[in-house]
C-alpha cells in the first residue's frame, strides 16, 4: 500500500493506493458516527467495483443506500443533486452518517457536493475508479456541478476523510477514457516535476500496458496536486497552476454542452496545447516545448486540436466569450496559467485577447 498523507490544518486525510476492500478496511468502526452509508455511484463504476466495495462494508454491520446514477457528465446539474438529496432525505440520512462517491470525476465532484451541503456537511469518503480521478480531482477537496454559463460553477470546498485508488478498477477502462485521465497526470508533470515528464516519455509505449509503470506514474503525479493543495487549500496562490489548460479546454466542453463528443481530458489536452501557443506567442517557452509536449500527446494518442471532431464549426469567438465567464475570471480579466518551460508555468491575466483569439484561430481551424 502506497499513502500520500494531505497534511492540512484542518480536515487532513489520506491517499491510499491499495484495493478498495483493504482501503475501506482501515476504517476504524468507532469513526462511523451514523447509522447510515450512502453509496453514490454511475452505472459503469457500480457494476465493476460495487461488489468489492459491499464486501468490504459488511464488516461494519451498517444500513447501506445505494444511489446509481447513469454515467455521464450531464449529472454534474443541481436538479440531479436535488434528487438525491431528496432519497437521503426521505431514507432518514442523518447529520451523523457518510457518503462514499464510487466512479470517476463526475461522481466525485457531485457526491462531494452533495456530501458538502446536505445537513451542512456529512462525512465523505473518495473511491476514484478513473485514471482522472486518482490523480486530479478525488485530490484537493473541490466538489461542483455546472450551469450553461460554465464548468463548476457552483460548488464548495468538501474535504474528504480518505480516498481510496484502487489502480484494477482502471483495467475495465476503455482506453479513451484512460488517454482522457492521462491528460491531467502529464499536466501535473508539467506544471512541477520535469523529471515525472521524462519519465513518461521513456516509458510512453508501455505506460497503459504495464500497471508498475502506471502506478508510479499515479502516485508521482498525485503526489505534485497534493504538495500544492497543502500550500494553497482554497485557490488563493499557486493552487491556480493546476488550470494549465482548463480556461481553454472548460470553455470548448461548455460549447459542446457536454454531450459526451469530448471528454473533459481530451478538452485539456488541446487546451495545454494552446496555452503553449499563447506562450511561444509571449516569448515565455520556446518553440521546442511545444512541439515536444505535442509529440508526446500524438504518440499516447491524445487530442491536440479539434481537426477531426465531428459537429458544428467552433466560432473562436464564442469560445473567448465563454472563457469570460469562466470562474477564474479577475475583474474581467481571463486567466491563464502558461508554461514558462516543462516544469514551470506563470500565471497571467494580462494577455491581450488577441492574442488568445489567434490561437484559438490557429488550434480550432487544423
Amino acid at each position: 500500500m502506497r499513502i500520500i498523507e494531505v497534511n492540512l490544518d484542518k480536515d487532513p486525510y489520506k491517499v491510499l493506493y491499495t484495493d478498495i476492500q483493504q482501503g475501506i478496511q482501515t476504517i476504524q468502526p468507532e469513526s462511523i458516527d451514523g447509522s447510515k452509508i450512502a453509496i453514490i455511484s454511475d452505472e459503469d463504476a457500480a457494476n465493476n467495483n460495487l461488489d468489492s466495495l459491499r464486501k468490504a462494508l459488511n464488516s461494519y454491520k451498517i444500513q447501506t443506500i445505494e444511489i446509481i446514477l447513469s454515467p455521464g457528465e450531464k449529472n454534474k446539474e443541481l436538479m440531479v443533486v436535488e434528487s438525491i438529496i431528496d432519497k437521503l432525505l426521505s431514507k432518514k440520512f442523518e447529520r451523523g452518517d457518510l457518503i462514499i462517491g464510487l466512479g470517476g470525476g463526475v461522481i466525485g465532484d457531485l457526491s462531494g457536493f452533495v456530501a458538502g451541503v446536505v445537513h451542512r456537511g456529512v462525512k465523505f469518503i473518495n473511491i476514484p475508479t478513473t485514471l482522472l480521478a486518482q490523480v486530479d480531482s478525488s485530490i484537493g477537496g473541490k466538489t461542483g456541478v455546472n450551469t450553461k454559463y460554465g464548468k463548476n460553477l457552483i460548488g464548495c470546498f468538501k474535504q474528504p476523510e480518505l480516498v481510496v485508488c484502487d489502480i484494477n478498477s482502471l483495467s475495465t477502462l476503455p482506453k479513451r477514457d484512460l488517454l482522457a485521465g492521462y491528460s491531467e497526470l502529464v499536466k501535473h508533470a508539467l506544471i512541477g516535476d520535469a523529471e515525472l515528464f521524462n519519465f513518461l516519455q521513456n516509458n510512453v509505449k508501455n505506460i497503459f500496458n504495464d500497471y508498475t509503470i502506471l502506478q508510479e506514474a499515479i502516485h508521482r503525479s498525485a503526489l505534485v496536486k497534493a504538495d500544492i493543495i497543502m500550500e494553497d487549500i482554497h485557490e488563493k496562490n499557486i493552487r491556480a497552476q493546476l488550470n494549465l489548460g482548463h480556461t481553454y479546454g472548460h470553455a470548448i466542453e461548455s460549447f459542446y454542452k457536454y454531450d459526451g463528443r469530448l471528454l473533459h481530458g481530451e478538452a485539456i489536452s488541446i487546451g495545454i496545447i494552446m496555452a503553449f501557443k499563447t506562450s511561444l506567442r509571449l516569448g515565455l517557452c520556446m518553440s521546442d516545448h511545444l512541439h515536444i509536449v505535442e509529440d508526446h500527446f500524438n504518440k499516447v494518442g491524445l487530442l491536440t486540436s479539434l481537426k477531426n471532431l465531428n459537429g458544428e464549426k467552433i466560432s473562436p469567438e464564442k469560445i473567448i466569450d465563454l472563457m469570460r465567464s469562466d470562474k477564474k475570471v479577475t475583474n474581467g480579466s481571463i486567466n491563464l496559467v502558461l508554461p514558462r518551460e516543462i516544469g514551470s508555468v506563470e500565471i497571467r491575466n494580462d494577455v491581450d485577447e488577441n492574442i488568445i483569439l489567434d490561437v484559438l484561430h490557429e488550434t480550432l481551424s487544423h
